[in-house]
């Protein structure tokens, strides 16, 4: 029954491919009988590209010629409707040469076509296996040179990655810190390392969001490094009070779409979502603190001292970038007391400090602690960890020195009377530490458990003491 079956369909398919059909070739002007064994011309249109040729009715084409096409396997006359179709279509701004019979013997046909070679013969590529066996030897030497053409574009396609990372640190229901981004009272802005690819030049790159502000537009000048494209993005995304809210229950990451288009120099625009994330951390303390002030020398004034204090400003560092920077002084409860002097901003985030001048009040003694007031372009305002100098009266001074002097004649004495107890305090460490606990002149005295150092700290020295045993051995 199987067997039967088979026989019946391909009896049935050789009956069907060997029924007659005509076909025509419409930009050549002339049609074609095929009845499986022979294919006759049974149609020419006046002044057409085949009459021109000289083809006539009832000629017999027995070959082509040229060009030669992969897809052409077998004789004519064994062709389907649309192979034979297009085996006897010239191609656009092609000859096709035809090997026919006439009653006089075979002759040679060469029908040329009038169509012009089209502006783009090839918009989609790569070609299908089946598809590239239709073509012309011309038409392949067009098809790889274009083949070729769109890899170049596609190597010369503007391209980007947006890279981000940001996690916030919320105690006692205060964002303390933000790692891979940064934060105004109002907004928390991640940082976005976002690599260009624009073999033509970065034009321009934009931000849209569904978060309010976000819009902004950066041109080549933006970039991190002259010349280069790398570019530092830090939109606000978050409100600080949604970011709180984490840590009333159980905190969960926070996202944001973010839309960059980027435009490269007489290229489309690509134009891509990209899905920013925020972690929440909550009760654990931040592991960085902004510090856009550095106080260098003086390390400290006399009263009446006129020597500037230099301090170094990375305000520009800070993210977001401060609309404007200020040198304050504050007081002990952080109120900001004096106003000294407007901060220079660097070029970007990447920028060096930025050494500047103050010259503080030294009438009287005291402790200067100078902040950074920032403003930001939300219109909210931000004060740094104050940074302390004290001004110090000569008996100030004075009795330093004295304590100094002290304190080195304290840690001095000790000493001896530990090394006149232990020539070695390393020979037998939990004898030496057992001894040194129970000195009543001393304020602490620890050691490693792995015996490689001991430390004590003699009440009014200035700092510790700390005793490596691999120096003793």
């Amino acid at each position: 029954m199987f067997l039967a079956s088979l026989l019946s369909a391909f009896a049935g398919a050789w009956m069907f491919a060997a029924a007659p059909f005509t076909v025509t070739m419409k930009s050549a002007g002339y049609s074609a009988r095929s009845d499986g064994e022979t294919v006759t011309i049974t149609w020419v249109e006046p002044k057409s590209v085949a009459a021109e040729a000289g083809l006539q009715e009832g000629m017999k084409v027995q070959r082509i010629d040229m060009p030669a096409r992969a897809f052409i396997k077998v004789p004519l006359a064994q062709l389907d409707a649309a192979d034979l179709q297009d085996a006897l279509t010239p191609q656009p701004a092609e000859s096709l040469w035809l090997k026919v019979e006439r009653a006089k013997g075979t002759t040679q046909v060469v029908l040329q076509s009038r169509e012009p070679l089209p502006d783009n013969p090839f918009p989609s590529v790569p070609l299908t296996q089946a598809q590239m066996e239709r073509l012309t030897p011309m038409q392949s030497g067009l098809y790889y040179a274009r083949l070729q053409q769109a890899v170049l574009e596609e190597h010369e396609r503007p391209r980007f990655d947006a890279m981000q990372a940001t996690t916030a640190y919320v105690m006692q229901g205060k964002l303390v810190g933000v790692e891979g981004g940064g934060a105004t009272p109002l907004w928390l802005h991640p940082r976005i390392d976002l690599q260009a690819t624009c073999l033509t030049g970065v034009e321009s790159v934009e931000l849209v969001s569904t978060a309010k502000g976000v819009r902004r537009t950066l041109g080549p000048e933006d970039s991190r490094y002259p010349g280069t494209k790398t570019f530092d993005l830090t939109p606000a995304l978050w409100p600080v009070p949604r970011v709180l809210q984490q840590c009333e229950g159980e905190p969960k990451p926070l996202e944001q779409s973010l839309r960059i288009k980027l435009t490269c120099k007489g290229k489309p625009a690509l134009e891509r979502d990209v899905a920013m994330k925020l972690a929440v951390r909550c009760n654990v303390p931040s592991p960085v603190t902004p510090r856009p002030l550095d106080l260098r020398e003086p390390w400290d004034f006399m009263v009446g001292d006129k020597t500037p204090l230099q301090v170094d400003v990375s305000a520009h560092q800070l993210i977001p970038r401060p609309t404007e920077a200020t040198l304050v002084e504050v007081d002990a409860k952080g109120r900001v007391t004096r106003r000294l002097m407007p901060l220079p901003l660097g070029r970007n985030a990447h920028a060096p400090s930025i050494p500047v001048k103050v010259a503080l009040d030294t009438t009287v003694a005291r402790t200067a602690r100078l902040a950074m007031e920032a403003r930001f372009s939300d219109g909210s305002t931000w004060l740094s960890e104050p940074r302390t100098r004290d001004i110090r009266s000569q008996a100030q001074r004075e009795a330093d020195d004295r304590e100094a002097v002290e304190a080195h004649a304290k840690l001095e004495a000790f000493g001896k009377r530990l090394a006149a107890r232990f020539p070695d305090p390393c020979a037998d460490l939990p004898a030496t530490m057992k001894w040194l606990e129970a000195q009543p002149d001393l304020e602490y005295a620890s050691s490693e458990e792995d015996g490689h150092s001991f430390a004590y700290k003699v009440k009014g020295a200035l700092a510790p003491l700390i005793f490596s045993c691999h120096r003793h051995r």
